[in-house]
């Protein structure tokens, strides 16, 4: 692919590549690079984060403000939600009871504070919440709407055998995939809501061609974009279950500005 018609980028462990006072951010070679390439070539920002203020903090230092949130459950266009796919109520709360059975701890919506639960206070210090974020099991009420759920397990096996667990469980009703750059978390967003199939959705919406999209990411979260997008890339840092499907493997990692190196291409 000479020339993408639009490039969807993911933020952490690709993207954000700076870190201020524990916060993530772009660089400024970074916000350099997007803010030329966007003038020509839209860029989308597709992540597994949810749609808040951080995230629009981040995206706001490129002069970007449209993405696509908590891995496709969202698209938001100028602020306002254009897209938005819930997980249905009852399969949530039946998800939370396989969580309680698992004694794993979730966080629902990027939100640990309000909508995180574990199984006792060790599991809070263990994930660095703090001693006034999550809340134990049997405070959790099914009385909110669940975009995405991130699951956490000190043991990445017992991860690994809950994603399969689960797919066959909630085939139909979820989708379930590994995520994070040591795949220690699993994602859950509603059936087959992921970054792919909203990428779809968004270059339909545009009359852009998908097959004329890239997608720039790093972990298995990003995967439902194979076979969708046009071209798939990751840098050298990626999990490698996602290096080995990807369309080209950069020889780069993240860091030191990687995802400008690349799209510096697209100046010339």
């Amino acid at each position: 692919m000479k020339k993408p018609k639009i490039i969807f980028i993911d933020l952490d462990d690709t993207s954000l590549d700076a870190k201020t006072n524990g916060s993530k951010h772009f660089s400024e070679e970074n916000i350099n690079v997007i803010k030329e390439v966007n003038k020509e070539i839209p860029i989308v920002i597709s992540t597994g984060r949810g749609n808040n203020e951080e995230t629009r903090k981040i995206l706001q230092d490129a002069g970007l403000n449209t993405f696509i949130a908590w891995n496709g459950a969202q698209i938001i266009e100028n602020g306002e939600i254009i897209q938005g796919y819930p997980i249905d109520r009852d399969v949530v709360q039946e998800l939370f009871d396989e969580i309680y059975l698992e004694k794993v701890s979730v966080i629902f919506n990027s939100n640990p504070k309000k909508m995180g639960f574990v199984r006792n206070k060790f599991f809070k210090f263990i994930l660095k919440l703090g001693q006034n974020s999550a809340r134990n099991y049997s405070e959790f009420r099914n009385d909110f709407i669940a975009y995405k759920a991130l699951i956490w397990s000190p043991s990445k096996r017992k991860l690994a055998k809950l994603v399969k667990k689960w797919n066959l469980m909630f085939s139909g009703k979820l989708t379930v995939s590994i995520s994070g750059s040591k795949n220690n978390f699993i994602e859950i967003t509603a059936y087959n809501v992921s970054k792919g199939q909203a990428e779809a959705q968004y270059c339909a919406l545009k009359g852009i061609d998908v097959k004329k999209a890239i997608h720039i990411g790093d972990s298995m979260n990003d995967a439902s974009t194979k076979n969708i997008v046009g071209k798939v890339v990751t840098l050298s840092n990626s999990v490698q279950d996602f290096k080995n499907i990807a369309d080209e493997v950069l020889p780069y990692s993240y860091k030191n500005a990687g995802v400008a190196k690349y799209l510096s291409q697209f100046l010339k």
